[in-house]
């Protein structure tokens, strides 16, 4: 199947590439047999076993195979799984997506052999992914190691445990990654990047790119991820234009697939096509190449850099926001838990604390909790219901949160940055911790509770 037919089948809505992931054990006697894999599968409440036989092996890749039928969700998925040796794969060559401990690492690298499964993603992405990760973990309950070959990333087996058991899908930054490489031998000397996806096919939605952008990186990444997360959902065709998100003005892009985008743009550049024409390179797969769009033209998104760095509205998908919400408030009781250990009220100084103290060591030893709540705008035809705004938490009571705004409304006018109010946790959607050493998520607090 060449690209062209590739692009049509996405355009469709389909994809002729499954998902396939792979678990280690920790145990290093842990065998892999029939039954034990065909009674786990069949005794999870989560999905239904509908059918499970024994494959043909193919002696090059693996020593085992196997077709099952799993019903989740009233929807038929068949699953391919592969009993393979470790020797094929070095897992150094994969990316963490988050904390693994160096003992899970040491108990993987001991294993003999790991268990691979391959399916297509039938509903949406997130909730197909979600019913691979708990097929995953429930054939190696005590994994060491998970590897997701799509994003080339390797994943924690405690936040496959956590995530597993939860009802609620993970983030959509799981499905994917975003590769960003950069060359200083540009002609001019400037450092340029080039920002791309690995993982979107198998949601049926091309990878997507920023070419040759040599101002606003951050920016330009981040643009990257929340364009991501709208195709996850709801994938644009090729050249039709989609706005992102609002910064005083809507933010608008399109795609144009790489073959064509790369006609009009420097022969050197990082990301043409000299680095696309070797044989299975993964980059010449359909791709799109994101353009801003301003009068009819299509530019580079470096012309967003500048108001991008200054707090724009990104817009997320009504499906997201409910998900992250129910999620949040799922393990709303975690972040409660490490509020009351570690929180300590701002100390009320002296002048001549304030003016001698050392900062320094207020940093070290300081910890901020923050929650984003979905607040109701003044104009409900302002294109949103809710605005979406962080608050620094200062009290926890009778499910209630208090906190102070950390960032100044667009749409609510008696609102204001520096506010200190009081709401209830039904509007929480999302909540981040900060340690004196590192952040925690609703998908890394699994980290603080070991």
């Amino acid at each position: 199947m060449d690209n062209n037919e590739k692009y049509e089948l996405l355009s469709d809505g389909e994809t002729g590439l499954a998902s396939v992931m792979g678990i280690y054990p920790t145990d290093k006697n842990f065998i892999f047999e029939a039954k034990q894999i065909e009674k786990s599968l069949s005794e999870n409440k989560d999905f239904k076993l509908k059918s499970f036989n024994k494959a043909e092996v193919d002696t090059e890749y693996s020593i085992m195979s196997f077709n099952a039928e799993v019903e989740y969700q009233e929807t038929n998925f068949n699953v391919e799984l592969y009993v393979c040796p470790t020797r094929n794969i070095n897992l150094k060559d994969y990316a963490l997506a988050n904390l693994i401990d160096e003992n899970s690492l040491n108990k993987a690298l001991e294993q003999e052999y790991y268990l691979e499964v391959s399916m297509y993603f039938e509903l949406e992405p997130l909730e197909s992914f979600h019913l691979q990760l708990k097929i995953l973990d429930t054939i190696v309950p005590n994994a060491s190691v998970l590897v997701d070959f799509m994003s080339y990333r390797l994943l924690s087996p405690k936040w496959l445990k956590m995530t597993a058991k939860s009802q609620i899908p993970p983030s959509p930054d799981y499905l994917y990654t975003i590769h960003g490489v950069y060359d200083d031998n540009g002609v001019d000397g400037t450092r340029r990047y080039w920002f791309h996806t690995h993982g979107l096919h198998r949601c049926s939605s091309v990878e997507l790119e920023i070419l040759n952008v040599s101002q606003g990186a951050e920016q330009m990444n981040t643009l990257l991820n929340m364009t991501v997360k709208k195709f996850l959902s709801n994938p644009t065709k090729e050249r039709e234009k989609f706005e992102i998100g609002y910064d005083g003005m809507g933010i608008n892009l399109c795609w144009l697939r790489w073959e064509e985008a790369l006609k009009d743009l420097q022969k050197n550049v990082l990301g043409g096509f000299a680095d696309r024409d070797e044989v299975d390179n993964v980059h010449a797969e359909p791709s799109g190449i994101l353009f801003a769009v301003e009068e009819g033209d299509m530019i580079s998104p470096e012309i967003y850099a500048k108001t991008l760095a200054d707090n724009p509205i990104y817009y997320i998908t009504t499906s997201e926001t409910e998900r992250m919400s129910a999620l949040t408030k799922e393990r709303f009781p975690s972040f409660e838990k490490v509020f009351r250990k570690e929180y300590k009220e701002p100390e009320k100084k002296s002048f001549l604390k304030n003016l001698f103290g050392s900062k320094k060591e207020e940093d070290e030893q300081s910890w901020t909790f923050l929650v984003k709540l979905g607040l109701t705008v003044d104009d409900p035809n302002s294109g949103s219901e809710k605005e979406h705004l962080w608050f620094d938490v200062s009290a926890i009571d009778n499910g209630r949160v208090t906190g102070k705004l950390l960032n100044q409304p667009y749409w609510i006018s008696g609102l204001n940055e520096g506010d200190v109010n009081t709401y209830p946790l039904e509007v929480l959607t999302d909540w981040l911790i900060y340690s004196p050493d590192s952040s925690y998520t609703t998908d890394s607090i699994y980290v603080l509770e070991e």
